[in-house]
C-alpha cells in the first residue's frame, strides 16, 4: 500500500479507534435523518474527505499535518461506513 498511506496505517497500528469513532457518530446520525438520500449524500462526504486527506498525505509535508490527515482520514472512513450501514438499514426498515 505504497500509495495509500492512510489505509496502511490503518491496518497496521490502533489507529483503528478513530474509524470506530466516526463509525459510531454516523451511525447515530444516520438513525436521525429520515431520508435514504442523505445518507448516500453523507458516504459521499465522507469519501470525499477520506480522498483528500490521502492525496495530500501523498505530498511531501511536516508531521503535524500528517497526524491530522491521519486522523481526519481515518474518522472519514468510519463515516463512510456507518452511513453505508444507515442507509442499507433504512431500506431494509421502509420495505
Amino acid at each position: 500500500m505504497k500509495f495509500l498511506p492512510i489505509l496502511d496505517e490503518l491496518f497496521s497500528s490502533d489507529s483503528i479507534i478513530f474509524m470506530i469513532i466516526g463509525l459510531i457518530i454516523a451511525v447515530i446520525i444516520s438513525l436521525k435523518i429520515k431520508d435514504t438520500r442523505k445518507c448516500f449524500a453523507g458516504m459521499a462526504a465522507g469519501f470525499i474527505v477520506y480522498a483528500v486527506c490521502e492525496v495530500i498525505s501523498n505530498i511531501r509535508t511536516n508531521n503535524a499535518l500528517e497526524i491530522v490527515l491521519l486522523f481526519g482520514g481515518t474518522v472519514a472512513i468510519g463515516l463512510f461506513v456507518g452511513f453505508l450501514i444507515g442507509a442499507v438499514g433504512r431500506m431494509v426498515r421502509e420495505r
